[in-house]
């Protein structure tokens, strides 16, 4: 009897000593994990937020990801968890941050953080000459960045500053020189299709190059796309309905007999699809 109530009181001291061990260890490790696990959250949540063009909150969420992220450095650095970091603040634009962020998740282990780091870093520097009056320079390097860089946020940010400089010298320039600088975006912003043509903000920027060059039908169908397809902005999805209405007010005038008849058709289905009070007025301005 003796014996047996020794090996259960053992056994009982043992059970808990145990249980107390690996309750502290759970606590420890899913600490650690909470950390890792709300940077991610709140990571999709903003970006789920910027789909839906609710910035305010997606800018927030994108702060408390960066905080959440630097939690779990503190506790346990890992390529992961300075790889979101590094996201959040290429969403802040954050550029110099960022690219000593990717290139922690490089050194520990992330392949494809070297590079990023190198393009982020690249992109702010850019940013940086051109706002510092230095436009030759920034607009090398956007170019570079645009054509081979494998980052998707850099590209695209590269691509558009791009095609923005391009757009802003059109006014001050003879026909024959706007033709030669609206061909050759044309034939930039297709070659970042040929790459990714579900991307919504290319489709977007080669609807506004169709519109300079006068190709109105096709300036509407990629602005059409561009909508479809998403925009990473609110102000960049309402310059593209103004687009569409720019279309159709130069085509109204252009087109005739069946032509007419069938763009019109086509027209009115999309924008009973979008829910547009009429043909010139997109949902937003009626609100």
């Amino acid at each position: 009897m003796m014996n047996q109530g020794g090996k259960k009181r053992g056994l009982s001291k043992g059970t808990l000593f145990g249980a107390v061990v690996i309750l502290a260890l759970s606590l420890l490790f899913s600490g650690c994990a909470s950390s890792l696990h709300k940077a991610k959250l709140h990571l999709a949540g903003a970006q789920d937020r910027e789909r839906s063009f609710r910035t305010e909150e997606a800018v927030a969420l994108y702060h408390m990801s960066l905080v959440e992220a630097e939690r779990e450095i503190r506790k346990r650095p890992s390529a992961q968890a300075y790889m979101i970091k590094g996201l959040a603040e290429v969403k802040l634009a954050r550029w110099s941050e960022a690219s000593r962020s990717f290139s922690q998740a490089a050194a520990l282990g992330d392949e494809k953080a070297e590079a990023w780091a190198r393009e982020v870093s690249l992109f702010g520097l850019a940013v940086s000459l051109q706002e510092q009056g230095l436009a030759g320079p920034a607009l090398r390097l956007y170019s570079i960045l645009s054509e081979r860089g494998k980052f998707s946020p850099v590209v695209q940010a590269a691509l558009g500053r791009l095609v923005d400089s391009q757009l802003e010298l059109l006014p001050s320039l003879p026909e024959k020189e706007r033709e030669k600088i609206i061909t050759k975006s044309i034939g930039m912003v297709e070659k970042a299709l040929d790459s990714d043509p579900a991307c919504g903000y290319y489709h977007y920027l080669l609807a506004q190059l169709l519109g300079h060059g006068g190709k109105y039908r096709e300036s509407f169908e990629e602005a059409v796309m561009a909508r479809e397809l998403g925009l990473p902005k609110l102000e960049l999805q309402r310059d593209n309905d103004n687009q569409i209405v720019f279309c159709y007010r130069r085509l109204k005038e252009s087109l005739a007999g069946e032509e007419w008849a069938e763009f019109s058709r086509t027209y009115r289905l999309w924008i009973s699809k979008w829910k547009w009070p009429d043909e010139e007025t997109p949902d937003w301005k009626r609100r």
